[in-house]
């Protein structure tokens, strides 16, 4: 059996007020909840685009570099001679004629064309190619350390020159 419960007008009013006040209240946490969540994917967005622009230049790089590198392995003496001359490289456009040039001018002409790549293709990229020497090689050897280096963002947002993408080529 059940009893009916009476109450009077002044109390079911405040119980409505009450009702109305929590459901506010669950409106508001959800309300915040989900623009937490709508935020934290917006982060991740922004942060998988910046890893994907980051790798899309740290292949870049290595592309460059290894291109140098083969470049070196095939004209060993006029990259020698064309980096005690020129470290930077000239361009010739006799290289790119049928009547062609000296190794070391070819060597040249490859140098400057690598710098120019590099600063069209990095953000702030550049390259070195410096002489070094190796443990097992004679004092001799015609040994260098070539290195890409281009201006990547780093987790903090700050960005930095990068030296990431370095080889080492005896000629």
């Amino acid at each position: 059996m059940r009893f009916p419960i009476r109450c009077s007008a002044q109390t079911r009013n405040i119980g409505s007020h009450h009702v109305l006040g929590i459901a506010l209240f669950e409106v508001l946490l959800t309300s915040f909840i989900l623009a937490t969540g709508i935020l934290a994917v917006l982060n991740m967005q922004a942060m998988a685009v910046a890893t994907s622009q980051n790798n899309s230049h740290q292949q870049r790089a290595e592309w460059l570099l290894h291109d140098m590198l083969e470049r070196m392995k095939a004209n060993p003496q006029g990259f020698w001679h064309a980096l005690q001359v020129s470290p930077d490289g000239e361009p010739n456009a006799q290289c790119l004629t049928m009547t062609g040039c000296s190794p070391a001018e070819l060597a040249a002409h490859d140098l400057a064309n690598w710098q120019q790549q590099l600063v069209e293709t990095l953000p702030v990229g550049s390259g070195e190619i410096k002489s070094t020497t190796l443990a097992g090689y004679p004092h001799t050897a015609r040994a260098y350390r070539v290195s890409v280096r281009w201006q990547g963002s780093q987790g903090s947002g700050s960005a930095t020159l990068r030296p990431d993408s370095s080889a080492i080529v005896v000629l």
